[in-house]
């Protein structure tokens, strides 16, 4: 027994096994799960909103596919802005926009009384957004922010806006140099925003921009357009004929009446021939302070004539091209000075039409235009300030010979009138409006010491601006009124025995009151415009 039990023992100590290392089976790669199921009786849209255009547009219809329907579809739509079809097999809703524009709902169920709505909207685009235009110019050299100028005048022409629409434009990079001869392309981005009526539209232009090579002219003639100073009715202000033998400065001024205008300066060309016509333009409001208007004109002029920085329009034959439509409102003014020069083709009628403002601020249509071109020039207000006057000979030319230690050397302008052109409607040009000024002042100083010297003005005829380009650097002088002498401009230090000469461009202000004095001293002037509340500002009576 003793043994059967030690032999019992020793197999339960024995019979322990070792542990076993063991491999687990690969487990199974994850499956996707499936994707959720719509609930029952949830019908689902794609795509989930409708933009349509109106019928004659020849847009497609926008098809909307429905799927977790039970059996046949049905659809209402709560605005008659679109026909509505719908293809039972394919589970579809096709929409084509009608001629009514706006929003509305499509509401579609199916037989088991699932729905689902969809936003319809159907409007027109706020514009369109050319993929190219084309820009000529002259000049040397072009100022970047003139040119940034027209390229924003460019693409707003070429840019098509709804009615009451403006586009914006992005940011771009200006070519580094343009000299005459040169092409260059900017990638201009537009943007219409159409708000509640329109599309958005967003786009990029590619204008190409070509600096034509020409020379500078000097016009023979000046079309003076100031009557009637004061529009009261619609109709021809001004019409005159430029030819290819003799370019034409056009200065107009016009303050508005009582009702909204649309005032247009209008080129047009009945020849058979393609005809360009290089303009040097300087246009200014509307703006109920004239004499902000008028300086505008002068100061902008000063800076481009002598660069001869223009744009080259290439004219559609026998149609209207409308190079300003100002919108003027009560008691607006606007000034224009615009020299004019026929590159190619026959002659060209420059007309300053006044019409009806249309609709949302849109240019009034071409036919109008042509309705009031055709009309006579309405009549004057009597005061005759109007004319066609010669730019030619001595007239605005002065040399001004001045020495050191002796008198002051000065000229008085602005109280008489160039001389009319033969055939042309008698009148008078009071101001020299739209002449364009040249001083030369030869200074010597025979003395011994350096002398400073200074350029002045003194109003001699009321409440005027002042512009004045000295040896190419423009000088403002602010409003002035009593006949004090304001500084121009301080000319650098002349040395002992030495000779000078500086070169004054300027041309009389719009709005301003004449005559002027302008001269040269070495005794200091006023060194600026008074505040205009001052006693002797401009307008101390209105305060």
């Amino acid at each position: 027994m003793l043994h059967l039990a030690l032999a019992f023992a020793l197999a339960q100590v024995t019979a322990s096994p070792l542990p076993l290392l063991v491999t687990p089976a690969p487990s199974p790669p994850p499956t996707a799960l499936p994707s959720p199921s719509p609930a029952p009786g949830t019908l689902q849209a794609s795509p989930l909103q409708a933009n349509l255009y109106p019928s004659g547009l020849q847009k497609p219809p926008v098809v909307i596919a429905i799927t977790n329907a039970s059996g046949e579809i049905a659809a209402t739509l709560d605005a008659q802005i679109a026909t509505v079809q719908i293809d039972q097999l394919a589970h579809t809703v096709a929409l084509q926009g009608t001629l009514a524009t706006g929003r509305a709902t499509l509401h579609i169920t199916d037989a088991g009384g699932a729905s689902v709505d969809i936003p319809v909207r159907n409007a027109y685009d706020a514009g369109t957004i050319v993929p190219s235009t084309t820009l000529k110019l002259t000049g040397d050299p072009l100022d970047p922010v003139w040119l940034q100028t027209q390229i924003a005048a460019t693409m707003a022409r070429a840019t098509p806006a709804q009615p009451g629409l403006k586009p914006q434009f992005g940011t771009y990079a200006l070519p580094p140099s343009l000299p005459p001869g040169a092409i260059a392309a900017v990638a201009v981005p537009v943007q219409l925003l159409g708000g509640d009526q329109y599309y958005d539209v967003n786009g990029t232009t590619n204008v190409s921009i070509q600096n034509v090579a020409v020379a500078s002219f000097s016009p023979p003639a000046l079309f003076y357009d100031d009557d009637p100073e004061k529009i009261e009715a619609a109709g021809v202000l001004y019409r005159g004929s430029v030819t290819a033998s003799r370019p034409t400065r056009l200065y107009y001024y016009h303050e508005n009446g009582e009702d909204p205008r649309d005032l247009l300066l209008v080129l047009s060309s009945d020849s058979q021939d393609p005809t360009s016509v290089q303009l040097i333009d300087s246009t200014a409001g509307p703006n109920a302070d004239v004499l902000s208007v008028g300086h505008a004109v002068t100061k902008n002029f000063l800076l481009t004539k002598p660069q001869n920085e223009g744009v080259i329009l290439d004219l559609p034959q026998g149609q209207p091209y409308v190079v300003h439509d100002l919108k003027m409102q009560r008691l607006d003014g606007v000034s224009g000075n615009v020299d004019l020069r026929i590159l190619s083709g026959g002659n060209v009628t420059v007309t300053v039409l006044a019409v009806p403002p249309a609709a949302n601020g849109a240019t009034p249509a071409p036919g109008q235009i042509v309705s009031y071109l055709s009309q006579p020039q309405l009549p004057g207000d009597g005061h005759h300030r109007t004319g066609v006057f010669a730019l030619t000979g001595e007239y605005a030319t002065n040399t001004l010979a001045y020495s050191v230690g002796g008198a002051d050397a000065f000229v008085r302008y602005g109280a008489t009138t160039p001389q009319n052109l033969p055939a042309s409607p008698a009148g008078h040009d009071y101001g020299d409006y739209g002449v364009l000024r040249s001083l030369v002042f030869d200074a010597n100083n025979p003395s011994g010491q350096a002398a400073t010297l200074y350029l002045y003005e003194t109003p001699q005829g009321g409440v005027l601006r002042g512009s004045f380009l000295v040896d190419g650097t423009l000088h403002e002088v602010g409003c002035t009124r009593v006949p004090n002498r304001y500084m121009i401009a301080q000319l650098p230090t002349l040395g002992p025995g030495e000779r000078r000469t500086t070169t004054v461009l300027t041309m009389t202000d719009g709005g301003s009151n004449y005559p002027i004095e302008v001269g040269i001293t070495a005794t200091p002037p006023q060194s600026a415009a008074p505040p205009i509340t001052a006693p002797d500002g401009c307008f101390p009576a209105r305060f």
